[in-house]
């Protein structure tokens, strides 16, 4: 396989890092660091076997892309059908459109049945592990129960944000929330209770593909604040039919409360599934609540799907894939 990448010694220090980003790996080294990075990694295929293998041009992919949060845990499934033979589908990735069937934002620590402001006020809100371990389990449950994933994206937490040098408390609660769901994780597929695979995605990599290395993103705030925006916005565009992927289900729903609540400033409610014992939807309709959130969670599930189609068509077109890649940017 490494012969068949000799190319990439050919390439400039720029292209080497060109392909890294087109495939969500490390674009950051030198040009030898670079070149046998990507020979290693162009071709694994995310799927499964090698980004060639007849194998995983014949399998459905279910994927459940999580970004990560407490109070603002969103997620959605994607699933990208049965992959059609190249020749036929006339794109080299052989990859089908994906397609968006549920997506929503939950309250992970708010407790089950609670529904009246003063009831909540009632309840304190506990951050203890023995709490947080009941939660992960919960939430990874009822997700391996009603989306069947067969890959699940977590985003990757950090400790410190913005360069600071304080480690906040709030962070510290959500890695290990974060921690506990890659245990739960962990226990049930060794016990072969599910057959998966687990993704750790940087944020940061997914800013960098769709927002690419701007040091400006226009508008008002801080930077932080803007890229939230420009991620928003990003997302608003795709709904209104230049994302590549199809709504179905309660996403459907869902994309029209999202494209409302950037157009007005009045409450939009959808109906939030509860994680629970009962494994099932809630009767309780909530607000929409903060659009980011589901931007993210949808922006990395575009991202780890687009990496996969980037490295397919690498593989295939060898040093022409960078002129296809530049057009597309």
């Amino acid at each position: 396989m490494a012969s068949r990448l000799i190319w990439l010694n050919a390439c400039k220090s720029t292209q080497l890092k060109t392909l890294a980003t087109a495939i969500g790996i490390n674009s950051s080294g030198t040009k030898p660091i670079l070149t046998a990075q990507l020979q290693d990694q162009l071709p694994k295929s995310c799927f499964s076997g090698s980004a060639n293998s007849k194998k995983a041009q014949l399998c459905s992919q279910n994927i459940v892309s999580i970004d990560m949060g407490i109070r603002n845990l969103a997620y959605c499934r994607l699933l990208v059908p049965q992959l059609k033979p190249a020749a036929k589908s006339g794109d080299l990735t052989g990859l089908d459109k994906p397609v968006v069937t549920e997506w929503t934002r939950i309250a992970v620590s708010q407790k089950s049945g609670v529904k009246s402001d003063a009831a909540q006020a009632i309840w304190k809100e506990n951050f203890d592990p023995a709490t947080y371990c009941q939660h992960a389990y919960d939430l990874v449950t009822t997700l391996l129960a009603t989306q069947h994933p067969t890959h699940i994206l977590i985003e990757r937490q950090r400790f410190r944000s913005m360069g600071g040098s304080a480690v906040q408390e709030w962070t510290l609660r959500v890695n290990m929330f974060e921690a506990m769901i890659y245990a739960v994780l962990e226990t049930l597929s060794k016990r072969g209770m599910w057959r998966g695979t687990v993704h750790a995605i940087a944020p940061a990599k997914v800013s960098k593909f769709w927002l690419g290395d701007r040091e400006e993103i226009e508008g008002s705030g801080s930077k932080s604040a803007k890229a939230k925006t420009a991620k928003v916005d990003l997302v608003g565009k795709w709904l209104e039919g230049k994302g590549g992927f199809e709504l179905e289900g309660q996403a459907t729903e869902l994309g029209e409360a999202y494209l409302r609540k950037r157009r007005v400033t009045k409450r939009v409610v959808v109906k939030e599934p509860e994680l629970s014992e009962g494994k099932g939807k809630s009767d309780i309709s909530v607000e929409i609540g903060k659009l980011d959130d589901l931007a993210d969670c949808l922006m990395q599930g575009m991202a780890w799907i687009q990496w996969e189609r980037n490295r397919r068509m690498i593989m295939e077109e060898g040093l022409k894939a960078l002129d296809v890649l530049h057009k597309a940017s």
